[in-house]
């Protein structure tokens, strides 16, 4: 009955964040507005302008990857991962790693080992 899930994660500029998600993580934006609808091979991610930076409360999401090891090494080469992020093996069976947007939201990449 359920098929697809979807992240609606917070953001401070539409503009911005779409340049965020189009030019470091290859997303293609297919609708902008007040809120914008990004989308990569399979994966959706929607974003939607918060109302004031004080209210402001980052959010995360989890995408899985079927090469987590050439998507890490192209994040470390385009400076986005920081010291807690780094590529790790989990014991409920999954290498993944982490990376914040912009606007602080955490974007957690995972494959299954």
């Amino acid at each position: 009955m359920l098929l697809k899930t979807v992240p609606v994660l917070p953001v401070v500029s539409i503009t911005e964040s779409v340049a965020f998600y189009t030019c470091q993580l290859g997303f293609s934006c297919i609708s902008l507005g007040d809120y914008a609808i990004l989308k990569c091979k399979e994966v959706e991610i929607y974003l939607v302008i918060t109302n004031t930076k004080r209210s402001f409360e980052p959010g995360s999401c989890y995408i899985f990857t079927d090469d987590i090891e050439c998507l890490y090494a192209d994040c470390c080469g385009k400076g986005l991962i920081d010291k807690m992020g780094k590529l790790v093996s989990k014991p409920r069976g999954l290498m993944e790693f982490s990376i914040r947007d912009n606007n602080g939201n955490l974007i957690h990449f995972g494959q299954k080992k």
